[in-house]
């Protein structure tokens, strides 16, 4: 049986000694405050090693053997005559290299059950033990068995069964639950997630309408995907269109109105609701010009507006890293999503976008963000050949930009999105919706 032996003074000076031979000196304020801590200590060790402990205290009143529960209690196993009494002076200090028993770090346990071959007894007092609060009671519940599956030929053997089989889910199943999951975790606050690449064409647009769009329909509304073009941008163009065709610049030329958020119900005059998507497109200006109307001051003051209204912005950015608004927006992320498809010129252009959100000091930020690559058609005409050379390219692109980003998705080609027409999500393929699911999941495990 495990053992624990103290000797204690009138003025609560304590020598311990442990199951395994080894002996703390420490005091306590009084010789009943040295005897309640040290029964303690052996109620903790007890509630480690899930057996009584056999206490042995030798004070001035005598010595006292009895056994000490995990729930504190105790049984007297009788009485001995007085021990002499442990004073100051002639308290027996172990060698211990000059280490300050006394002191709240003295000694840390050992591998192996507290109090059994470890370098102190468990709970050597409750004073200096950390109590579990009610925050570490509910970390403690077991986590919740997973739902029967609903998808896949273990869903389908499920429903025909009418509930008589609760197949588990396979791994497709789990890892979209986990995405949704992902997806669904609430934010600290207003997020702000740009879309870059300096090259036209690269599918920032696509990917920025997607992203809200999955994001609208798995976490809710309060989403809005801005063009933030620095002349004229297609997000308008391929979203679902509104009653009215004002932009970003109308929305500025009235942006005191919404200083305060009594007037958000106007918003909708500016904005575009997306349906079943649920989220709102800002449109960039209609007419295309070589100059910008919106410069980044003026982003600025927009975003400190809209931040009001919206819990996530995904921006759609420009061509140029020149431009006001492009650097706003940088500067204002809380993540970076670089974007291309999967072709030499934009990987290559993509690059050198790397390279200068790298020279304007956002390494960190792009340290925290995605990489969505979409695939490019393939014709049937040297199909063989051009297959291996995207898988190729791609490799090259997982290798290089693989140093930067926190993830890299791969979405494939669709031929819904195509045709460069009004995004319709439920057009996608079912492989394009799980990579912009997986996607969105890892863009806000970055926030």
């Amino acid at each position: 049986m495990t053992q624990i032996n103290a000797r204690l003074s009138a003025s609560g000076e304590a020598e311990i000694t442990g199951s395994n031979g080894r002996t703390w000196n420490t005091s306590y304020g009084d010789l009943e405050a040295a005897r309640q801590s040290v029964q303690e200590t052996a109620a903790a060790t007890a509630a480690a090693i899930d057996a009584p402990v056999q206490l042995v205290i030798s004070d001035p009143a005598g010595e006292r053997r009895m056994l000490v529960f995990a729930n504190g209690d105790s049984q007297a196993e009788g009485a001995h005559a007085a021990a002499p009494e442990l004073r100051g002076p002639g308290l027996r200090t172990p060698d211990l290299g000059g280490v300050d028993l006394r002191a709240p770090h003295a000694a840390a346990p050992g591998p192996g059950v507290p109090g059994v071959g470890s370098e102190e007894p468990a709970g050597l007092s409750l004073r200096r033990r950390r109590r579990p609060t009610a925050a570490d009671f509910a970390a403690s519940r077991p986590a919740a068995p997973r739902s029967p599956a609903q998808e896949g030929w273990q869903g389908a053997v499920n429903s025909v069964s009418g509930g008589a089989l609760r197949l588990a889910p396979g791994a497709r199943e789990v890892a979209r639950r986990e995405w949704r999951a992902s997806a669904q975790r609430g934010l600290p606050g207003h997020k702000t997630v740009v879309f870059v690449n300096l090259k036209g064409g690269a599918s920032k647009t696509t990917a920025c309408y997607l992203a809200a769009a999955t994001l609208g329909r798995v976490r809710g509304g309060n989403v809005l995907a801005w063009d933030n073009n620095e002349n004229k941008g297609t997000l308008g163009d391929r979203a679902m269109p509104a009653s009215h065709d004002h932009t970003a610049i109308d929305l500025l030329a009235n942006v005191d109105r919404f200083a305060t958020p009594s007037n958000a119900h106007e918003l909708v005059n500016y904005v575009r609701a997306q349906g079943e998507n649920k989220f709102h497109v800002l449109a960039s200006q209609n007419q295309a010009g070589d100059k910008e109307v919106i410069d980044g001051a003026a982003f600025v003051q927009l975003h400190s507006v809209l931040r009001q209204f919206y819990h996530l912005a995904l921006v759609d950015t420009g061509n140029a890293s020149t431009a006001g608004t492009w650097q706003a927006a940088v500067e204002i992320a809380d993540e970076i999503v670089l974007v291309a498809m999967n072709k030499e010129d934009s990987s290559k252009t993509l690059a050198a976008t790397v390279d200068t959100l790298v020279e304007m000091g956002f390494a960190d930020k792009l340290a925290r963000g995605v990489l969505l690559v979409t695939q490019p058609p393939v014709p049937s005409k040297n199909r063989k050949h051009r297959l291996a050379a995207n898988e190729e390219r791609l490799n090259r692109i997982r290798e290089h930009f693989g140093h930067y980003v926190r993830k890299i998705v791969i979405a494939p080609y669709d031929e819904a999105l195509d045709d460069g027409a009004d995004i319709i999500f439920e057009n996608l393929s079912p492989a394009t919706q799980e990579a912009y699911l997986e996607a969105t999941a890892a863009i806000v495990d970055g926030l």
